[in-house]
């Protein structure tokens, strides 16, 4: 048989078996597509498309580090492949390693700009980057020695800033910790308001509220200061409050949602201390 007539049966041997391996990761049988594939690879290294299936199979079967492997020679073999990069982003960040990951969507997105998929999992990855970066700014002011109240403040922001953007961000089991060496450092804010009939059902629930912040009744402060809400919305130390009285309940993401509150309606506000409607004539 002549050269080119070997090739040929060489050829066709290599797309029946790739034909069987894609036939099998269809049919979700990995196995025997990581052996088909396994086999093509012997005879052909420089198979970017059967890597770039191998490295999914492992990914499949819960082995990003061999998966990890395999996408990088398929990416080594062919750089234009968005699917490889975008498998192999897949990889370091199911191996907690989101900087390399969000870098393979990066390179995905420049070889395929509408890659919906790589675009997709760029978004969640750098969210999840930024809420560590909250969470390890968090904790780093939470334990610092002998913490003042402005590192507080600032570790506060920063835990529920990490939670708010991802909900399963460990900054939700510090929260009620950094909330509590708040309180112990609490001071009063007055509050002036000008006393009137329309605001005096409102302040009365304000007055509740702070009375049983005082005493540390979590339950207490919630009912009143959830009353005042419903009189008006607009005051940060009514939100403040009811974060406190939220995450001493158990009612972490509530806790989230009200100290956000407080800073989107006063950024500069001090979390150490509460306030004290005073009214006046």
């Amino acid at each position: 048989m002549s050269s080119s007539g070997r090739d040929g049966v060489v050829n066709q041997d290599l797309k029946e078996k790739f034909a069987r391996a894609v036939d099998a990761l269809n049919r979700a049988d990995f196995p025997a597509a990581i052996e088909i594939l396994s086999d093509i690879l012997g005879g052909d290294s420089e198979n970017a498309e059967a890597w770039c299936r191998l490295g999914l199979c492992y990914l499949e079967t819960s082995q990003p580090d061999l998966a990890l492997e395999a996408l990088m020679r398929a990416v080594k073999t062919d750089p234009g492949d968005a699917t490889a990069h975008y498998l192999l982003g897949n990889a370091y960040g199911t191996m907690g390693q989101l900087e390399k990951a969000a870098a393979c969507y990066r390179r995905a997105l420049e070889a395929e700009p509408q890659h919906s998929k790589a675009e997709e999992f760029l978004i969640k990855t750098e969210s999840l980057l930024e809420s560590r970066e909250h969470y390890r700014a968090g904790l780093k002011l939470l334990y610092s020695a002998e913490p003042t109240a402005h590192d507080l403040n600032r570790a506060l922001r920063a835990l529920a800033q990490s939670a708010a953007i991802f909900d399963g961000s460990p900054a939700r089991d510090n929260l009620l910790e950094c909330a509590r060496k708040l309180v112990a450092l609490e001071s009063e804010l007055a509050i002036p308001v000008k006393a009137t009939p329309e605001l005096e059902k409102w302040a009365a629930a304000c007055e509740r509220g702070f009375q049983c912040v005082r005493f540390k009744n979590w339950a207490g402060v919630r009912a009143a200061y959830d009353e005042a809400l419903g009189y008006r919305a607009q005051d940060a130390f009514v939100h403040h409050a009811l974060g406190f009285s939220f995450v001493e309940l158990g009612e972490t993401s509530d806790a989230v949602r009200a100290w956000l509150r407080v800073l989107e309606l006063d950024p500069g506000y001090d979390f150490a201390r509460f306030g004290h409607v005073q009214l006046v004539k």
